[in-house]
């Protein structure tokens, strides 16, 4: 159900919000000042958040986070920064993760159909939710798979992006072994009862073996933690390991991330940086990505893991001064 052909239905909903916050963030976690669902094109349900500017506003921030991840894990650390910045912050929880619809009936199976659900889903949370109130400018921050979709959305909407300018952390421009991935692949039928396996290797969500010795994604053990807590918190949120689909349509969009001509088409300012120790992203992909932006400027945190921003303290201190310095360009202040 829509409003018109053009304006998704976003709504206000309590179900939409958390049944409980984990002790280990209580202290530094922000709730939302809105928590909705808005309707996709098929009519499937995306939930959303937004957090009020809490200094004097200078625009807004629409956050897009990574595979398996859900809008609350950055309500501890990440957007009450921006906030206290004077930002108005815009969050979504993608289709198949969170709080938002998921597209099979076992709910720990992170898959999606193809990529370009996602950009749909994107652009009805932007024009359902962020457009009708957000304060300009609108800048992007992004993790992973946010980052890609961020650079699928620009590329082909160069014309008419509400984004002023955008933050690509550790986009997914490349995998890690992923001529290894690409060859398991081939091996396997594109057909649903094949798509909607785990890959091997993935598996439901599960605490037990959860180490973090040996960890991918940061070298901080409680940030390394938020996501457990949360799924303690409210197992609705739970979600474990990619199907053999997403990962057999995500090598397909990073294929169109590569064509000639792609990126090219992308004119929006962008911040992109790189985890130098990053396990999950071919960094190097990066270096080729920047070159092909028109205004893309890359730096590269040298000492930190595929999420920066739940990194430890010295590399999110870094992290914030790059941030601030690139906003304080393409939306001042005062």
């Amino acid at each position: 159900m829509q409003i018109d052909d053009e304006t998704p239905l976003a709504f206000t909903a309590t179900s939409a919000r958390p049944v409980a916050v984990p002790t280990a963030v209580r202290a530094t976690h922000v709730a939302a000042d809105r928590y909705g669902f808005v309707t996709a094109a098929d009519g499937a349900t995306l939930r959303f958040g937004v957090w009020h500017a809490t200094a004097p506003t200078r625009g807004s921030i629409v956050l897009l986070t990574g595979r398996g991840e859900f809008i609350d894990k950055y309500a501890s650390e990440v957007i009450g920064q921006y906030q206290a910045r004077g930002f108005v912050v815009y969050a979504m929880d993608w289709r198949g993760q969170g709080l938002s619809a998921r597209q099979l009936e076992d709910r720990q199976k992170g898959h999606v159909d193809r990529y370009e659900t996602y950009l749909s889903d994107l652009q009805a949370f932007l024009t359902g939710v962020v457009l009708p109130s957000a304060p300009r400018p609108i800048v992007a921050l992004t993790h992973s798979m946010g980052g890609h979709m961020l650079l699928r959305h620009l590329a082909e909407q160069s014309e008419t992006t509400p984004f002023a300018a955008g933050i690509l952390g550790a986009p997914m421009t490349g995998l890690r072994h992923e001529a290894i991935i690409a060859t398991i692949l081939t091996l396997l039928p594109p057909v649903a009862a094949v798509d909607e396996r785990y890959f091997y290797g993935s598996a439901p969500f599960r605490l037990i073996g959860r180490e973090f010795i040996g960890n991918k994604v940061t070298h901080d053990e409680r940030r390394y933690r938020f996501t457990e807590a949360w799924f303690g918190a409210d197992s609705r949120l739970a979600l474990g390991g990619p199907t053999i689909g997403w990962l057999r349509q995500t090598l397909r969009s990073i294929k169109m991330l590569a064509e000639p001509g792609y990126l090219e088409r992308v004119r929006t300012p962008l911040l992109l940086l790189t985890a130098g120790q990053d396990l999950l992203i071919d960094g190097r992909t990066h270096v080729a990505a920047g070159a092909r932006l028109a205004d893309c400027r890359h730096l590269v945190y040298a000492d930190a893991r595929h999420e920066i921003m739940m990194e430890v303290d010295p590399i999110r201190a870094r992290f914030f001064a790059d941030i601030d310095a690139f906003l304080a360009h393409h939306a001042p202040a005062g």
